[in-house]
Formats: structure tokens, sequence, C-alpha cells
């Protein structure tokens, strides 16, 4: 008999273990940091108010800060006569650790201040509004965070209400012709809702809302996925259906389908005895 299925974001230290593997094991960072080289700077070169002394940014589910302080150095670059005051949401208590010890060893040569707020996007709303609070913000990012929320709508529709005059919302997420959303299209709802299909696009399309959007290709080496017994292996497959001991606990059917698909194309590939999934992401900027 197959335990009950448990997301991985229902435990912290385990969910950071498993992405930490995720991290060790794509390409996705060296594309994102070639997105924040090559675009970022003429994305943020227009934000700010004019005749303003410090810019608003707004981080939410920051994770460790280091795409953070990347964002926050092109941005400093762009406008080098301000200062930076950055507030961080991130529910993660490690992940805040890791941020505050980031930004100690790295930022002393910013004009940079850190607010930080160890709490869901949610709470963070429900937190503002108790207080009548309405802050605004010049720069808001979300990346890869959206899985996560109760109501990927009413999240967007939030944080873009916060954007002040020539403000931008940068959002990522994994691409919709890529191997995550396919795989969570498929299965999601066998995965006891712990990832959610995403169509920000639709959304963004319902509300309205002028974006453009910019696709970057990344890979993600889940060999390990297919040896049985292999430790890493079994992190990495947990990280991939957000389930906690996914092969101990699926049902065997499940289990059998999610695997034969993750080797089929056009989402994996073979490469020099590797088995390589589309870890593809689209990053969509959206203005005030």
């Amino acid at each position: 008999m197959n335990s009950i299925m448990e997301s991985i974001t229902s435990d912290f230290s385990y969910y950071l273990k498993t992405f930490n593997l995720y991290l060790d094991r794509t390409n996705d960072h060296v594309h994102m940091a070639k997105f924040n080289a090559e675009y970022l700077p003429d994305i943020v070169a227009s934000i700010g108010k004019e005749g303003s002394s410090s810019l608003n940014v707004l981080g939410v589910g920051s994770g460790s800060g280091k795409t953070d302080l990347e964002i926050l150095g092109k941005i400093q670059c762009k406008h080098p006569g301000l200062s930076i005051q950055n507030e961080v949401v991130e529910p993660n208590p490690e992940q805040i650790s890791s941020y505050k010890a980031f930004v100690k060893e790295k930022s002393q040569s910013l004009n940079i201040s850190f607010t930080w707020n160890q709490m869901t996007s949610e709470e963070y709303e429900k937190k503002a509004k108790e207080r009548n609070e309405v802050k605004k913000f010049d720069f808001i990012h979300m990346i890869h965070m959206l899985y996560y929320v109760e109501s990927v709508q009413d999240s967007i529709k939030y944080f873009h209400n916060l954007l002040e005059t020539n403000g931008k919302l940068l959002i990522v997420t994994v691409s919709d012709g890529g191997g995550w959303q396919s795989l969570w299209k498929t299965f999601g709802s066998r995965f006891i809702n712990s990832c959610v299909y995403l169509d920000v696009c639709k959304i963004l399309d319902d509300m309205s809302i002028n974006y453009q959007i910019y696709e970057v290709s990344a890979d993600l080496d889940i060999t390990e996925c297919f040896i049985e017994g292999n430790e890493k292996g079994e992190l990495l497959l947990d990280f991939l259906t957000h389930i906690i001991n996914f092969r101990k606990t699926a049902p065997p059917d499940l289990k059998a389908e999610v695997l034969q698909y993750l080797l089929q194309t056009p989402y994996s590939r073979e490469e020099n005895g590797k088995i390589i999934f589309n870890n593809n992401s689209q990053t969509i900027v959206v203005d005030y």
C-alpha cells in the first residue's frame, strides 16, 4: 500500500534540499544572468518618478537573494545617483538567513537598504490591508513563485496595483512550450495540487495589461531520476513532481507514467549518455 503523497512545500528544509539539487543540475541561472546582463538594463532605465531621490524595489519570493542582488546592481548602474529601498518577501526562514548573509558579503558598495518580511505573498498583502497601507514600488519582481500562490490572477492584480508611475513588474515562470509546463498540465491534478499549471499571459490579456515576453532557454540534467535508489535522483524527481518521496508514495501507475513522460521528446533529449529535460522559462515584463 502506498503512503499518502505530501507536497514538498509543506517542509521548508526538504524543499530547500531538493531546490538546491535542482540548481546544481540546471544551467537556468546562467541564462537568467545573461538576460539580466543583456535586457534588464534597458528595462529598468525608465523606472522612477521625475525628481525622486530614491527607488523602491520589491522582491516577492526572493529565495537566497542572489538574483535579487544581480537585479539591484543593474538598477543601481542605471540610476547611480539614487538610493534604493529594497523590500523582501520570502516565507522560508533558511532562505532569509542566506539572503542576509549574502547581503552582508556583497552589498557594501551599493547604496541599498533592506527590509525583510518572512511571510508568504498572501500574508504580506493581508498585513498591508490591515494597516490600510499602500506602498508603491518602482520595480517589483516575482521570480518562479506564482506556482505557490492561492490565486495567480489575484496576486498579479494586487502587485501590479502597487506599481509607481513608470514602474515595472517582472514575472518569471516556466515557459508555455517547456517541459515543466507540459508535465504539470498533464499530471498536476494527480500531484495533489502541489504545483500549478500557469497561463500568465492569458491572465494579463484578460486584465488588458501591456507586457513583453522574453524566452529564456535552459536545460536540466535528469539522468539520475532513472536510477532507482540513487539519492540525488530521488530528490530531483521529488522537485520535478513537488512530492516528498515521490517514488515511494506515488501510486505505481502514476510513477510509471511520469517516468515515461520525462523521457519523451520534445521535452527531453539524450545527449552524451545523459537525459536532458527542457527547462525553458519565460520572463514577462509588465508595464505600469
